[in-house]
């Protein structure tokens, strides 16, 4: 296979990864300090940070399709790929179109290096459920985090579960997300039996856009069926995609499972 084709072959990949919204496969097709330039002076630098990007982007537009890919190699090391993006927003339900390009180039182990995209922003804009800030305002993000707490203090599961859209997750330090109400009523429903005394403090909110990171302490004693009967207290935080709905999209958890597990078997004392 010439470079060429190894090119052509290696972008069409990275569209059928996108269109699977398997965004761990989409990135290995570019350089670790691959740059994505939009045309108005800002950037994306590093696969990492290409990689959260394409999670937000999903996160916000379901659905999310490439059709109409008409992919042409530039010599010696450019493909531009012209795309259609069909995709429904998931905090309005509404369906959008638009149009783009991206000219790739690539270095020599055949990653890509450097992607300049051009997307029509504007024609976006002007569809139906497209707002310019589609995202709650921090106060309600903020009120929102409040009543979250307090859920998590009740002992009532489907509480919890009923802060997040219908289709909403909840991962916990990277494992499978619990998709849907039902599911996530069950990760509730695990800690308030394991802690029937759970409580939740909220240490602290960022909120960026309808991104936040919810900080939290949890508390209590494992005292439920088969526990330990130890103290437990550990802090840790949640990444939130908030709809324009007030409604969680996604959560993504992060704490200490190490610094947990000790506590389990030793209390929060020696464990912490």
């Amino acid at each position: 296979m010439t470079a060429q084709a190894a090119r052509l072959a290696r972008v069409h990949r990275l569209v059928a990864a996108l269109n699977d919204h398997d965004v761990a496969a989409a990135v290995e097709h570019v350089a670790d300090t691959v740059t994505r330039s939009r045309g108005d002076g800002s950037s994306l630098v590093g696969k990492d940070t290409l990689g959260r990007h394409l999670q937000d982007f999903l996160a916000a537009f379901a659905g999310a399709v490439l059709t109409s890919v008409h992919v042409m190699a530039f010599p010696p090391d450019a493909v531009l790929v012209e795309w259609v993006l069909e995709a429904t927003i998931l905090a309005t339900g509404r369906a959008v179109r638009v149009v783009g390009a991206d000219l790739l180039g690539f270095n020599s182990s055949g990653q890509i290096a450097w992607d300049e995209a051009r997307v029509d922003a504007a024609a976006l804009s002007l569809q139906p459920g497209v707002l310019s800030n589609p995202w709650p305002d921090p106060a309600r993000i903020l009120e929102l985090a409040q009543r979250y707490t307090a859920a998590w203090c009740s002992q009532d599961p489907a509480s919890v579960a009923a802060f997040y859209a219908p289709q909403g997750s909840l991962s916990v330090n990277g494992g499978s997300p619990a998709i849907g109400r039902s599911a996530i009523t069950e990760v509730a429903r695990g800690f308030m039996a394991a802690f029937p005394d759970l409580q939740v403090l909220m240490d602290g909110l960022l909120v960026q856009g309808g991104r936040s990171v919810y900080q939290w302490t949890l508390a209590g004693a494992n005292t439920g069926p088969g526990g330990t009967g130890q103290r437990v207290r550990l802090s840790g935080f949640e990444v939130q995609q908030i709809g324009a709905d007030g409604l969680i999209v996604e959560s993504r958890g992060h704490f200490d499972s190490g610094a947990y597990q000790r506590q389990l078997q030793h209390g929060a004392s020696t464990g912490a």
